[in-house]
């Protein structure tokens, strides 16, 4: 690396908050100067980076500066050979029967045959549009969406989704496939952040969005406020949406069009006043959380999401776990959660083993915990899926996913994590309505936006 790159990579690390003493640098330029066999990038990341939640933010500053993955990319315009694989993918049936034509970018996502490698397939986006789109002002959301639109990357996972529903797929090739569309979206993400801040020549975007990618689990206090903030953002966003119905009641608002219907029988004479009253949309809202030491952090977000959303349920009851289960309803009412992250901390007099039993805690849940929920209520389950090794009971899980409307699952560990021995989220899964990873902020949004 010359002493002008090193130079720049200093400089933009510190622009992202990155601590790089002169100590630092020092020893950087000596270990590179006695080790000329090792990586400098490895040299460089194992000096620089102190924390592990840096890494991330390190690797994409790494890829904006060094990688340069735009220099290398094809104008498949011209080039003839990726001319020939949009060929290929134009007016094509997806692999669930659907239609996958020619994305209006002139990249599409096809599932017959070899699919192509995710990054090439990123790359055959044209930069130039990547600028066009950042220049307009759009959110940073709104320009991945734009870009996995004219992808088809929609209509892509969707046939997949039909062909796993219709057991066309084996479960070895759907998970293949969940791990390609998260690998995906990720490099399309960073695709767009290096056209952010190429668009505004600073860092800041790339600021800007770390936190919403860091996991939640390492986030600083400074960044759990900026988590918080958004989402009592997306909570007043839903809010104004239609999440209530009307219902007739004894006092409230008037009823002006029911006090007419009923007057015309009476040639127009009022006998007596009719009122309604506004009432939640949905029924029953009913959370269980592990608060096992891996899972703690991210059960304080998910608490929050659910205090700032507790208008529009008519019910809402919380179960904490680990081999047991207990009710923690009544925190859900406090908008401090002071209560809530205390019954985390003292969950330990609360259990026997201190390692997560799922099994058991279905079991309880099914035969004691949920015998008077409404058919109308959705659970959403926070956990990993680590079960130690335990039986996974997950007859215990049907028994309550035939109750209730729907099942959500949230797990924040990468997908290829739930395929480990001692997971058992393949059991589980096919009971839930669908499984949503929740590593991080954006992973949140993406749940509020699906689920509620």
């Amino acid at each position: 690396m010359d002493g002008w790159n090193f130079v720049r990579l200093v400089h933009a690390l510190r622009q992202v908050s990155l601590s790089i003493s002169s100590q630092d640098i020092f020893d950087v330029q000596t270990c590179l100067s006695r080790f000329p066999e090792l990586s400098e990038k490895q040299i460089i990341k194992s000096v620089f980076i102190h924390r592990p939640q840096d890494t991330e933010i390190f690797e994409t500053v790494w890829r904006i500066l060094l990688e340069n993955p735009e220099s290398s990319t094809p104008n498949y315009a011209e080039d003839e050979t990726n001319n020939s694989v949009l060929e290929e993918n134009q007016d094509s049936s997806g692999i669930g029967g659907q239609g996958i034509g020619r994305g209006s970018g002139g990249v599409s996502l096809t599932t017959r045959g070899n699919v192509l490698d995710f990054s090439h397939i990123t790359k055959l986006v044209p930069f130039s549009r990547l600028e066009e789109l950042t220049s307009r002002g759009l959110e940073f959301e709104d320009v991945v969406k734009t870009i996995l639109a004219e992808m088809d990357y929609y209509t892509w996972i969707n046939s997949f989704d039909l062909a796993f529903q219709r057991g066309e797929l084996s479960e070895e090739t759907w998970y293949k496939h969940q791990d390609t569309r998260a690998s995906l979206v990720r490099e399309i993400q960073q695709r767009v952040i290096t056209a952010q801040v190429s668009d505004e020549n600073s860092w800041e975007p790339l600021v800007r969005q770390h936190w919403l990618i860091k996991s939640l689990s390492t986030l600083t206090e400074k960044e759990k406020e900026l988590v918080k903030s958004s989402i009592r953002k997306w909570a007043r966003k839903l809010a104004v949406r239609p999440g209530t119905r009307w219902k007739n009641s004894h006092r409230g608002t008037i009823d002006i069009s029911q006090i007419v219907r009923q007057s015309v029988q009476w040639d127009g004479l009022l006998f007596h006043l009719n009122y309604r009253k506004k009432i939640p949309r949905a029924s029953e809202l009913v959370v269980l959380c592990d608060v096992s030491n891996s899972m703690a952090a991210f059960v304080e977000f998910l608490i929050y999401l659910v205090t700032c959303l507790r208008a529009r349920f008519r019910k809402i009851r919380v179960f904490f776990f680990i081999d047991s289960v207990w009710d923690v309803s009544e925190f859900v009412c406090d908008d401090d959660l002071s209560r809530a992250k205390q019954e985390i901390k003292s969950s330990g007099d609360k259990v026997t083993s201190g390692f997560s039993d799922y099994g058991t805690v279905f079991q309880e849940l099914a035969e004691n915990k949920l015998n008077d929920v409404s058919s109308r209520a959705t659970l959403l389950i926070l956990g990993d899926g680590k079960n130690n090794y335990r039986p996974a009971q997950k007859e215990y899980l049907a028994q309550i996913a035939a109750k209730v409307r729907n099942v959500f699952w949230l797990n924040p560990l990468e997908l290829e994590e739930w395929n480990e021995r001692d997971n058992m989220m393949k059991e589980y899964q096919n009971y839930c309505s669908k499984v949503y990873r929740c590593r991080s902020a954006s992973d949140l949004q993406r749940i509020v936006q699906d689920v509620f």
